[in-house]
């Protein structure tokens, strides 16, 4: 499994805004533009996704911006991953969303499974809030 730009980009823009929310003020989308170096037309398409997914929303006007919808404790990496990328499992026929008929007989099967749950547990283990708060 690889991850791709917008999967990266969407958890570095929702790490950079909970990193300079005061938990009242919301967060510009230009200020975070320029501090991750995405342009602002690929960022609003990000945020569009992190909105649709419910983690973010929006304050228009002058001092607009962006609010979380709960606190960062509760949103798990997984989730944000599978809003910007879809289904995060290996190969198809793990992701839930197929029914493979050669599954019960498929000598690969259970090492897909396997990798599936792995990263599962992996994207699950943390929440936003570790990250924007983790030491460097």
């Amino acid at each position: 499994m690889m991850i791709s730009t917008k999967g990266r980009y969407a958890l570095s823009t929702l790490i950079d805004i909970a990193q300079h929310y005061d938990g009242v003020n919301p967060v510009c989308i230009k200020e975070i533009s320029e501090r991750q170096g995405i342009s602002l037309k690929y960022l609003e398409q990000i945020i569009s996704l992190m909105v649709k997914g419910g983690f973010l929303k929006s304050v228009r006007g002058a001092k607009g911006g962006y609010l979380f919808t709960r606190p960062t404790e509760e949103i798990k990496v997984g989730d944000i991953l599978n809003a910007a990328e879809g289904s995060l499992a290996p190969v198809e026929c793990v992701s839930g969303n197929s029914v493979c008929h050669k599954s019960a007989s498929c000598p690969s099967f259970s090492l897909y499974k396997e990798i599936d749950d792995a990263i599962y547990n992996v994207v699950n283990k943390y929440t936003l809030y570790d990250l924007a708060n983790q030491k460097k």
